[in-house]
């Protein structure tokens, strides 16, 4: 007689991200489970008082101090949890301390059985009281981005190292953050949604980079490179969550738009669906990432722009990119090197785009499931 199914555990995941747009790593990763057969909760990144400065988020910040609950849309078995905090929670020990008691009381809501999954240091501690399975995923080196609580996340770190069930990480560099606790290397990923048909490159030069705006965008780098291209524009597309700002632009950002108006254009937020042809629309595809600032990072911008098969022209943002990154990828040092690759790009060989893409189809998602799943649910799950 045969064993009887054991049914697929609940999955809870503290997000980092709001559900929409919903183009990160823990997006694909709640569809995939929900997919599965797992029950999916998403917990959105918190809301702060910053919120109650306008009717319109104070209703959001209010939703999410009661947790109110509503199906993701587009996407069966995920349910999405609003959140809220008073003090963002990297900001100070007063606001990780409160936004883990209003995270706890969330967590004491999910069944015995679940696997919780954070996405964030700071919000560890709130798992303390879960029976199941905790796992930390690691996609940034959160210690080099909060400098100022560079201490404290290394504390948290050296925590989920002794407590966590299982660290996955996307960079091999982050390995050594939780040592001597074992990680589990599970890189960035490709959505179907990335693979439609390629498109010609346009003649028009036009150079598009997409992705969350941070103290991680190089605006030097960009303005130096403008100025080497004078005929070239630039479109650039994403949120803003630079510190202090909210959702507005930086200064540093600012001043780029107002010096370079007409030349560079910022979208903000836009929805998935539109990513392939917003790539699609430009001649080159670019990563402007500050090398200091992106230590343990695996870039998004990598798998969805070889997933249109663009040239690419990218900073030397981590010492492993030649070795994990894509095929006939352009790397530059300055602005100088990087305008020329951009234009040594326009008459590159036919093959190429190809090149990229096969890459990009060997990166799905769907290849990273084994792993994630393994380490999230145990392997005998």
């Amino acid at each position: 007689m045969s064993a009887p199914v054991r049914p697929a555990p609940p999955l809870l995941i503290c997000s980092k991200s709001a559900w929409r747009p919903a183009i990160r790593r823990e997006h694909s990763l709640a569809k995939l489970a929900a997919a599965e057969g797992h029950a999916v909760t998403f917990i959105e990144r918190p809301l702060d008082i910053r919120s109650l400065r306008s009717r319109s988020t104070a209703r959001a910040w209010w939703r999410g101090m009661r947790g109110a609950t509503g199906p993701a849309p587009g996407s069966p078995g995920v349910e999405l949890v609003a959140h809220a905090t008073f003090l963002p929670g990297h900001l100070n020990g007063l606001g990780e301390r409160t936004g883990n008691l209003l995270l706890a009381r969330q967590l004491a809501r999910a069944p015995e059985d679940a696997a919780v999954v954070v996405n964030v240091p700071w919000q560890w501690p709130a798992t303390s009281a879960h029976r199941g399975r905790r796992v930390f995923d690691c996609a940034d080196d959160w210690g080099a981005l909060m400098g100022h609580r560079s201490e404290r996340v290394s504390e948290l770190y050296g925590q989920i190292g002794r407590e966590a069930d299982a660290v996955i990480v996307v960079n091999r560099s982050l390995a050594q953050e939780f040592a001597p606790a074992p990680t589990v290397l599970v890189r960035n990923g490709v959505s179907d949604d990335m693979l439609g048909p390629l498109t010609p490159a346009p003649d028009a030069p036009h150079l598009v980079h997409t992705g969350t705006l941070t103290a991680r965008f190089d605006c030097g780098l960009a303005a130096r490179l403008l100025d080497a291209l004078p005929e070239w524009t630039l479109d650039l597309y994403g949120q803003c969550q630079y510190p202090g700002c909210g959702d507005r632009p930086a200064p540093e950002l600012a001043d780029l738009l107002s010096a370079y108006a007409g030349r560079v254009r910022w979208h903000g937020v836009f929805p998935r669906e539109a990513l392939a042809a917003t790539i699609d629309a430009a001649a080159v595809a670019l990563i402007l990432n500050r090398p200091e600032r992106s230590l343990g990072q695996d870039s998004m911008k990598l798998y969805d722009y070889a997933a249109r098969g663009r040239p690419i022209v990218s900073t030397r943002f981590s010492p492993e990119l030649e070795q994990d990154g894509p095929p006939n990828l352009y790397i530059a040092d300055h602005a100088q090197a990087m305008a020329d690759a951009i234009l040594r790009s326009r008459a590159e060989p036919e093959g190429w785009p190809a090149q990229r893409r096969a890459w990009a189809q060997e990166q799905r998602w769907q290849a990273r499931w084994p792993a994630w799943s393994a380490a999230v649910f145990g392997a005998d799950a």
